[in-house]
């Protein structure tokens, strides 16, 4: 279903290096046109608040480097040049490997339909990746077009010169007069003019106007030919909320989750002047949050319950000078493990997306976990254990963290259990625990 033609996307991973000019091709440093790094350099940090840097200056020899961070997926600058940026999942330049694992957690954690992605041959993965995810897209519409396009009854009002439906007699009485050969009428009318299809048709106009596979666009082609009665979607947040769940739209379910993704693609930094290029990029220390969490809950026996960035407890209690008893600096764990009849928490958890080496277990190593972390686990284990019990620590496995580190002990009765979540095999120790 994918062609090859590809040849302006540049692939690196997580933490990998961009360079200005050159012919370097590796997955962990690549080369880029001047034009597109000297963009990337001006626009890939946040310049505010809200955002978060996408790159990270980095010295490289005698000059400078680019280092991708916190996002994966889909960026084009200006000039046309896509950047594609795949999670690290082993130290091997495998890129197939990351790209599957990447489509399994963004089917999870987005809804997506994805069938049988887990089996896609090699060329599906050698493909960019925003033309692999487009592809399941339109598969998804296809499929919507094949089983029919639903339409429903609107309420039309117009002013022609033949009667249909009802005459609104005071529009008609009230009319100037030299216009009265004209009425003015209201009708049913069964339209496919409906939010569902005015937003798979918002969606595929995107799709054809970003994607560069010959595959892709003969069959958005014949796609839009399917839809071209139905205009595009004018105001995208008010036509979702429209969706309708009824059972004759049953089949339409699939395709929503792509719309959303597609219709509401932000970038996490601030563009300088207007950027039309694709822009999906996901922030992957909260992709993995999510996937784990997605996971675990369904692992969990019916006698247990998963409450994901849980806020009952704070950090202190406060009396401002005026007023009443305040409670401030809100602990919010990633997942509380509760009893589901009585709510006591079982367990505490967070996930961490960072590289930890069980090889480096050492006082001043300390296998590369961070204070503040341990400080925030003994906080959690304080406030929603009540001191008693263990609370976990979840980082990727990769080749340096295959196996839980020994146990970290606060005192007697608190301990934190530091372990591994292998997202290749889906296997951590949490998922068998219960």
């Amino acid at each position: 279903m994918f062609s090859r033609n590809h040849d302006s996307v540049i692939t690196v991973r997580e933490f990998g290096l961009l360079v200005n000019g050159g012919e370097l091709s590796s997955i962990d440093c690549h080369s880029l046109p001047s034009k597109a790094f000297e963009w990337l350099l001006v626009n890939g940090q946040s310049h505010n608040q809200e955002s978060v840097d996408l790159i990270k200056v980095k010295k490289h020899g005698r000059s400078i480097a680019l280092q991708v961070i916190n996002y994966i997926g889909v960026l084009e600058t200006p000039c046309g040049t896509r950047i594609e940026i795949l999670p690290k999942i082993v130290d091997k330049e495998e890129r197939e490997t990351a790209t599957q694992v990447l489509l399994k957690m963004l089917s999870t954690v987005h809804k997506l339909s994805m069938h049988s992605f887990e089996n896609s041959s090699l060329q599906t993965l050698n493909q960019p990746l925003f033309e692999i995810l487009m592809g399941y897209f339109l598969t998804e519409v296809s499929g919507v077009i094949k089983k029919g396009i639903r339409s429903h009854y609107t309420k039309v009002q117009a002013r022609r010169a033949y009667l249909k439906g009802q005459l609104q007699t005071s529009k008609q009485i009230n009319q100037r007069p030299g216009c009265l050969n004209r009425f003015h009428i209201a009708y049913d009318e069964f339209s496919p003019d409906r939010a569902e299809n005015r937003l798979i048709r918002s969606a595929l106009a995107q799709v054809m106007k970003w994607s560069k596979n010959s595959d892709n666009l003969r069959l958005g082609s014949e796609l839009q030919f399917a839809l071209d009665a139905i205009p595009c979607s004018g105001n995208h947040a008010l036509d979702f909320r429209q969706w309708s769940n009824e059972r004759s739209l049953i089949h339409y379910r699939a395709v929503k989750s792509w719309c959303e993704l597609i219709l509401s693609t932000q970038s996490p930094v601030s563009f300088s002047g207007q950027h039309h290029g694709i822009s999906m990029l996901f922030p992957m220390e909260s992709l993995f949050e999510r996937y784990v969490a997605i996971q675990l809950g369904k692992s969990l026996p019916h006698t247990l319950q998963l409450k994901t960035q849980a806020n009952t407890h704070s950090l202190v209690t406060h009396t401002p000078l005026s007023g009443n008893p305040q409670e401030w600096f809100k602990l919010k764990p990633d997942l509380v493990v509760s009893d589901a009849n009585s709510h006591e928490p079982f367990y505490v958890a967070d996930t961490k997306w960072k590289r930890i080496n069980e090889k480096l277990g050492t006082a001043k190593q300390k296998y590369g976990i961070s204070q503040s972390d341990m400080y925030q686990m003994l906080a959690y284990g304080q406030n929603y254990l009540a001191g008693s019990g263990v609370v976990y620590l979840i980082y990727p496995a990769y080749e340096h963290f295959n196996e839980p580190l020994p146990e970290f002990r606060f005192n007697e009765t608190l301990s934190v259990r530091v372990i591994p979540y292998d997202l290749i095999n889906d296997d951590c120790e949490l998922l068998s625990r219960q």
